[in-house]
């Protein structure tokens, strides 16, 4: 398979922000405990961020279509470092729950504008292989990230982890600056 450029940076960029948040993945329960959130509260949690983003995925879709994927990818990486370094000031339940509301308009932003943006820029003929390889390279880098994680929080503390999180955030957001786009939202095959 011949790569291409915009490939081999979306490549780049979800590698580093997906390695980066798998680090935090499983131990959330843990971070909800710590600042005064029972078990309880983790599914409440997490349905509220994937409602949200469930609804805004459909608008936000809509306006990748018109003003394309790019603006959509580089807004979530910085949006994402900036909502991961707030969870380190958050005190209580509610700032907890505004946070995942933003996380899953921010999650939307990301999944629509990746996945609009993976099948434009491969070829028909290729596109499941390419987008398998995608998925494969994203899930091993996310898996070792998991297996880390676990390590790091118990040497380092969770502040560490959220700082590290969200400046790979930022990296993975300058990395989207060098794809290709056609002013009308279509994607250069390059």
């Amino acid at each position: 398979m011949k790569h291409k450029l915009n490939y081999r940076l979306m490549l780049s960029s979800n590698g580093v922000a997906v390695f980066a948040f798998q680090l935090i993945g499983p131990f959330f329960v843990i971070f909800l405990n710590n600042i005064g959130g029972g078990i309880e509260n983790l599914g409440l949690l997490f349905g509220v961020s994937v409602l949200v983003s469930s609804i805004a995925t459909y608008f936000i879709g809509k306006a990748g279509d018109k003003f394309g994927r790019k603006p959509f990818l580089i807004l979530s990486s910085f949006g994402a470092s900036i909502i991961t370094i707030l969870y380190l000031y958050v005190q209580n339940l509610p700032q907890l729950y505004g946070l995942q509301i933003m996380n899953g308009i921010v999650s939307a932003m990301w999944g629509i504008s990746d996945e609009a943006f993976m099948a434009d820029i491969t070829h028909k003929k290729t596109r499941g292989k390419s987008l398998g390889f995608y998925n494969m390279f994203l899930g091993i880098i996310g898996a070792i990230g998991l297996m880390l994680g676990g390590f790091i929080i118990g040497k380092f503390g969770f502040e560490i982890i959220f700082w590290f999180v969200g400046i790979m955030s930022v990296i993975s957001g300058i990395i989207l600056f060098w794809i290709k786009e056609k002013n009308d939202g279509e994607t250069k095959k390059d």
